[in-house]
C-alpha cells in the first residue's frame, strides 16, 4: 500500500486548529523537558532558569488540547452514527499509541539509564487499550495520563449518539457545566472519576465554540462560555495551589504566578473566539498541516523516551560537551522525526482500513445536524 501524503488544500477548513495542536504540544514538551524532568530529577541536569521559568506553564498545552478535542470530537460526532463516531476515534487513537507504547517500553528496557522500566506485561498490555486504570495499572509514560479522560469525553458523547440525545447536546453541555460548578464548591472523587468535572469547563468550551462555528451565536452559548471561561480559571487557580502570600501575584520568580495562568488560560478563549469569527477557508496550509499531523504521536513519543535518551546523553558526557539545552533540543528534533514517521508510516498505512473495518461498509447515517452547519470537516 502506497503512502499518501494529506492534501494541501481542503473546502471549509479550520487551518488554526492545526497550530493550536501544535503549539499545545510544544509546550508539554517544553513542560517536560525544561521544567518537569529537571525538577524531578528525571533528566539529571538543571536547564537555564529562564527556561525554567517560562516552560513551567507548559502543562496548560493539556488544557489547551481539552478545548480542541470538545470542538473537534462535536463536529466529528455531528455526521455520525454510533459506529462510525467510534470508528473514527479508535482509527485516530490506537495505531500511534500501540506503536509509541511498544517503542517507550522498549527505549526504557534497552537503556540503562532510562528513570522508568516497564513493571510487567500486564502493565503493557493494558496501556494498548487507552484506559490501563480500568485494569489496575498505570499509564506506560506520564503522557499518557490525559488519554483516559479524552476516552471519557467520548463515552459520554457515545452514549449521547446512542440514545438519540445529541439533539439536546446544550442541554447535556449545560448540565456538564452546573455539575462542574458544584464539584468545585465540594470536590467529589467518584463524581470527578464518572464525568471528568474538573475538566468540563474546557471540553464544554470547545463544544459550544464549535455550535457558534456551526449556527452562530446565541444568549445560551455566550453565557455559556463565560461560564466555562470562569469554570476553568477557578479550576486553574485551585489547581496552581494556595498563594504564598500576596506579593507572589507581581513576582514572576517565585514560582508559577497565578495571575499568568489565569491570563493564559484567557488567551485559549480568545484563540478560539478569534477563529469561529474568521471565515473557513479553502486554502492549503502545508506546515499547519503537517503540526496538525504531528502532534498526537508528538504528545505520546517525547516524555519517558526523551528522559532515557537524555540521561543516556549524560551518562555518556555528551551533556557536559554541549550542555543540557542543546542536547535537550537535539532529542526534541528526534521525538519530531520519530513523530513523523509513526504519522507516515503507522497513522496513514493503519487508520483508514482500521476506520472501514470497525465501521463496515454501510454508509454513516447523519444522527444530527445543526441547523446552517458546515458540510465540511475537520479532521478529528
Amino acid at each position: 500500500m502506497s503512502v499518501q501524503s494529506p492534501p494541501t488544500s481542503r473546502p471549509g477548513r479550520e487551518p488554526a486548529l492545526d497550530w493550536l495542536r501544535g503549539l499545545a504540544a510544544l509546550a508539554v514538551v517544553m513542560f517536560h523537558y525544561f521544567h518537569k524532568g529537571p525538577m524531578e530529577g528525571w533528566m539529571p541536569v538543571r536547564q537555564h532558569p529562564l527556561l525554567d521559568a517560562l516552560s513551567a506553564y507548559g502543562y496548560l498545552g493539556v488544557h489547551l488540547f481539552f478545548m480542541i478535542s470538545g470542538y473537534v470530537i462535536m463536529m466529528t460526532a455531528q455526521h455520525a452514527d454510533l459506529r462510525h463516531f467510534v470508528a473514527s476515534r479508535i482509527s485516530r487513537l490506537l495505531p500511534a499509541l500501540w506503536f509509541c507504547a511498544t517503542l517507550t517500553a522498549l527505549i526504557e528496557l534497552l537503556i540503562p539509564e532510562s528513570p522508568f522500566k516497564p513493571l510487567s506485561w500486564t502493565q503493557y498490555l493494558a496501556n494498548l487499550t487507552l484506559v490501563p486504570a480500568w485494569f489496575g495499572q498505570e499509564p506506560i509514560d506520564g503522557a499518557y495520563w490525559s488519554l483516559a479522560i479524552e476516552i471519557n469525553f467520548y463515552l459520554w458523547v457515545a452514549a449521547a449518539i446512542a440514545l438519540g440525545q445529541l439533539r439536546h447536546i446544550e442541554r447535556l453541555l449545560l448540565a456538564w457545566l452546573a455539575l462542574s460548578f458544584v464539584n468545585l464548591l465540594r470536590p467529589m472523587y467518584p463524581v470527578q472519576l464518572l464525568t471528568s468535572a474538573q475538566w468540563a469547563p474546557l471540553f464544554a468550551g470547545g463544544a459550544f465554540f464549535y455550535l457558534v462555528r456551526a449556527s452562530g451565536w446565541t444568549r445560551q452559548r455566550r453565557l455559556a462560555l463565560c461560564a466555562s471561561l470562569l469554570l476553568a480559571c477557578a479550576y486553574a487557580w485551585r489547581e496552581t495551589g494556595p498563594l504564598r502570600g500576596w506579593d507572589t501575584l507581581v513576582r514572576l520568580d517565585a514560582g508559577p504566578n497565578h495571575l499568568v495562568i489565569q491570563a493564559i488560560i484567557l488567551a485559549c478563549f480568545g484563540a478560539f473566539r478569534w477563529m469561529v469569527s474568521r471565515p473557513l477557508t479553502s486554502s492549503g496550509d502545508v506546515l499547519g498541516d503537517l503540526a496538525g499531523r504531528l502532534t498526537y504521536p508528538l504528545y505520546l513519543i517525547h516524555q519517558n523516551a526523551g528522559y532515557a535518551l537524555f540521561g543516556m546523553a549524560a551518562s555518556s558526557g555528551l551533556v557536559g560537551v554541549f550542555g543540557p539545552g542543546l542536547v535537550s533540543l537535539s532529542i526534541i528534533g528526534i521525538a519530531l522525526a520519530a513523530a513523523w514517521f509513526v504519522n507516515v508510516v503507522v497513522e496513514q498505512r493503519l487508520g483508514p482500513p482500521l476506520r472501514r473495518w470497525v465501521a463496515g461498509t454501510r454508509p454513516p447515517l447523519v444522527a444530527w445536524s445543526p441547523p446552517h452547519s458546515s458540510t465540511s470537516r475537520e479532521r478529528p
